[in-house]
Formats: C-alpha cells, structure tokens, sequence
C-alpha cells in the first residue's frame, strides 16, 4: 500500500510540475526577447531627415536643412557642423536594444522618462526629446533620452542609455549613450573660420578704419624669408614671439559664437576700429576687424572680409637645371587662375560680412594692432648708473 500511494504522489507532482511550466511558456514575455539586439531604429530612413529637435526642460536646439545646408536656427541660420549632426543620426540608427520592458509612472519618473513640458513633473523626472522630420514637416521619430547607465564602481562610466517613444510606456536600454551630447545651440555652429598657413602670409599691414592711414607694415622679401618691417621707430626691436602669434593668428581661426546680426551697434563699432590686412602670396587678401579691448567673461567679437589681388610676380627666379624634374605621375596640381582665385574670395566674402563672431580673449589679443606691442621693451637702466651719469 505504500508503494502504491507513493507512486500516485510522484504521478500528482509530475502533471503539476508540467502544468507550472506550460503556465510560465505561456506567460513568458517572447516579444521583448526578440527584440534584443536588435537595432532600436532600424527602419530609420536616415537619408529623407530635414531637421532634428532637441528638446529638454531648459532649453530647445533646432536644426534644419536649408537650400542644400544645414543651420543652426537658434543662432540666426549660422551653418551647423554636418560632421556632428551625421554622427549624432548614426549613432541613434545603429544603437541596439539589451533590454525592454513596461514601465510603471514611478519607473518613468525614476529613469528620467517624462516629456519635457510634463507640467506634474519635476525637472529632474523629465528627460530630452529628440525629434527628427523630414522635408514636409512629418516627424520620423520622436524619442526621449532618460538617464545614462553607468558601471563600473567607484570609477563608473556611462554604458548604455534608458530610451522610450514618447507615445509608449515601453522602456528600452540601448547600448549607446548620450551622456556628453551637446545641449546648448553654439555647440552644433561650423566653428572652423580660418586654416591659413602663417608661411603662405606675405603681408601683414595695420590701417585706420577706412584703410587710408597704414599704421605698421611686415612683409615677407620671398617664401620662405621671415617678416620685415617696412619701418621701424629710432631704436626699435621686433618682438619676436608677438611678430609669430600675429603671424600664426589666421592658422586654426575659431569662434565660440556668433552675435545677433541686428545689433547694429556691434557690427558698426567694429566696422570703425582698425584693422588687419593680411595678404597671401596666393593673392587672397583677408581683412580682419578685431575691435577694442574686451573681457575673457562675455567673449570678444570679431568681423571678417576677404578680397582677392593679383599675387606676388617672382623677381629673378632661376631654374636649377641639374635637379631632377617631377614626373608626370608626380605633378602637383596647376595653380588655380587669378579668376578662380577672386571668386573664390568673393565668395568667402559673401559668407564673412554678415556675421559678427564671438572669439576667446586669448585670439583676440593675438590681433595686435598697436606697433608698440610689437616691439621690444626697452630695459631700464639700474639706478647707480643713472646717478653716475649725473
């Protein structure tokens, strides 16, 4: 008789146990496990997108294409920096889901997840809309970004990013994160002004604010020679390292900003301060309007112009017969014609004028427009000697 119940009691937990397991299998969230690794926005058509919003309880960024470009619409219609706005797409199309779940209102409010203008939320409960449309206006995606994941302990590091269409209470973890992604709009400008070798400047003059009076001039005799002064005061000295940074000022040319173009005042204070002709021995001549002194704090502004002049004839230049003459294959390429050349300049000048730009005080300062600055200090003489001469 025991071992008749025992046996029925082993049957009884056999089918409870197989009924327990078809109960969970049934259960078994099988959809979300399908979506791992899985590309979040794989069907992203990424080639038809025309703007991108970013929206978070502070502030907004609007980017859009424009007549084949792209701009910064918070700052006047400034060129963006493609290079940044094609990465930041790539990144959001190539990041793929580790995990997906159902989100409770806590859950949301935990991770970051709710809109940004969620009026019952608190700041720190709201995340960044991100929005991307095409030509027509049509939005193609509308996701927000919560809170990064971080690992690693002490030393943490972001990981990954809790991500939700702002439609859904689907929460997803990617394997991307946006932790360092750029919040403010002069983050997205076409910062590069200029990248002009400071051996390819052949003159550097100072004039008045309608070019008539030339307040110091350096030139270059040929290629390759350093910076003359056309004239000097009785017993004056080139510094050296100034002549350099004023030189070197158009080699990585910057700007933090761009100014409101209708702030007239701005653009007409600088239009009367001196200004910087440098020409290349190219014949681009650019004409640079730093203004007066100003404060590290509010950044200083800056206009620009670029002309073109006929370059440079080479005087008495001679042909080293015995040097070995460069193949065909390893020609470089002809120089541009003096037409191409004023084109060009006409259009950089079309691109400088309407802008005042915001540049850091240590490019500003090296626009030096004082001959003084330029020239050696005089070193004072000890005081017994000046007595001894007496």
């Amino acid at each position: 008789m025991r071992t008749k119940s025992l046996v029925i009691l082993l049957i009884i937990l056999a089918v409870l146990a197989g009924f327990g397991a078809l109960t969970l299998h049934v259960k078994a969230p099988t959809a979300p496990q399908s979506a791992l690794g899985k590309r979040l926005l794989e069907n992203l058509p990424a080639n038809e997108i025309s703007a991108v919003i970013v929206r978070d309880p502070a502030k907004s960024i609007s980017l859009a294409k424009k007549s084949d470009r792209w701009v910064v619409e918070d700052r006047f219609d400034y060129p963006a920096d493609f290079s940044k706005i094609a990465e930041f797409v790539r990144k959001l199309k190539d990041a793929k889901i580790g995990r997906r779940f159902e989100s409770s209102e806590e859950t949301l409010k935990r991770l970051s997840l709710k809109l940004p203008d969620d009026k019952g939320a608190k700041n720190s409960e709201k995340g960044t809309q991100i929005r991307l449309k095409d030509g027509s206006g049509k939005v193609l995606v509308s996701l927000l970004l919560g809170k990064v994941r971080e690992t690693g302990g002490e030393r943490s590091f972001p990981d990954g990013h809790y991500v939700r269409m702002d439609d859904s209470s689907t929460t997803y973890l990617i394997d991307a994160h946006f932790a360092f992604m750029e919040k403010d709009p002069s983050e997205w400008l076409d910062k590069t002004l200029l990248k002009v070798d400071a051996n390819d400047v052949k003159k550097i003059s100072c004039l008045s604010p309608d070019g008539k009076t030339i307040y110091y001039t350096f030139e270059r005799p040929e290629k390759g020679k350093a910076l003359e002064p056309e004239s000097l005061p009785e017993s004056g000295k080139i510094n050296e390292s100034a002549l350099d940074r004023l030189a070197g000022s158009l080699s990585s040319l910057r700007m933090e900003d761009v100014a409101d173009p209708s702030d007239a005042s701005i653009s007409l204070n600088l239009e009367r301060s001196n200004q910087l002709k440098y020409r290349l021995f190219s014949g681009m001549t650019y004409h640079i309007y730093p203004g007066e002194a100003c404060s590290g704090a509010d950044g200083c502004y800056l206009k620009l112009g670029a002309t073109f002049e006929e370059p440079f004839e080479p005087e008495g230049e001679k042909i080293d017969e015995t040097a070995e003459q460069p193949s065909r294959e390893t020609e470089t390429a002809p120089e541009k014609r003096p037409e191409a050349r004023a084109l060009e300049a006409k259009q950089l000048d079309d691109q400088f004028r309407p802008w005042v730009y915001v540049i850091p005080k240590w490019q500003h300062e090296a626009f030096i427009t004082d001959l003084e600055k330029l020239l050696e200090k005089p070193e004072k003489e000890p005081v017994g000697k000046s007595e001894e001469k007496n």
